[in-house]
């Protein structure tokens, strides 16, 4: 296994780690009562940014152990972008994110929830093992992202208020995130660029194109 790939697992697996550190840090157990990114807030909010710029490096490293072709590498390019922007630009306290630094933040957010998910999704197409499980994540990704979508534009899609809805589902699409990056580490030894089977289900085959 190349050094990309085996950085990509650590990457992955520190992840998890992190994600409940910064629950322990904030004393705010998942999910949190505003957002994930309240976790950014305070003295402690570096492990906020470590944390999601530690997972979202993971699927990129992993890409450069195995490159495929196709749109994975923009798709995750943009995903990362995303996840830089949410890491360095805060928030608001509480429920009324309506600064402009908290749009920003909050368009970083939607940016990586979208695709980062699409990209890896991308890559999976050529790996051998486990494609029903893969489909099954993109499925539900695609699924809660459109409710990201529609909750980040103030629509109540949980019957919980809009605000309520986002945290919701922007914390459902974090963890169907980490299930994809660490299903990526798993198989990233079988994906072979040149196999010819790399089709997957229906669904999810029409959201990539």
């Amino acid at each position: 296994m190349s050094g990309y790939a085996r950085a990509g697992r650590w990457c992955a697996a520190f992840g998890w780690v992190l994600w409940i550190a910064v629950q322990v840090v904030a004393a705010d157990p998942f999910p949190p009562e505003i957002s994930l990114s309240q976790y950014g807030l305070g003295a402690q909010g570096w492990l906020f940014s470590v944390w999601v710029i530690l997972l979202a490096t993971s699927p990129l490293l992993l890409y450069r152990a195995r490159p495929v072709p196709g749109p994975a590498k923009w798709l995750l390019a943009a995903g990362y972008l995303g996840v830089w922007t949410m890491a360095l630009v805060r928030t608001d306290e509480g429920f009324q994110a309506m600064s402009t630094h908290a749009k920003v933040h909050m368009y970083g957010a939607v940016l990586a929830m979208v695709f980062l998910p699409l990209g890896i999704l991308s890559v999976l197409r050529y790996a051998t093992r486990l494609r029903r499980l893969a489909a099954g994540l993109g499925i539900a990704a695609g699924v809660v992202g459109v409710l990201v979508l529609l909750s980040a534009v103030g629509i109540d899609t949980a019957g919980l208020g809009a605000p309520k809805s986002w945290a919701l589902w922007q914390g459902t699409m974090l963890i169907i995130e980490m299930a994809l990056v660490t299903h990526y580490a798993v198989v990233v030894p079988s994906i072979d660029p040149g196999s010819v089977h790399h089709r997957i289900p229906a669904p999810v085959k029409s959201a990539l194109q």
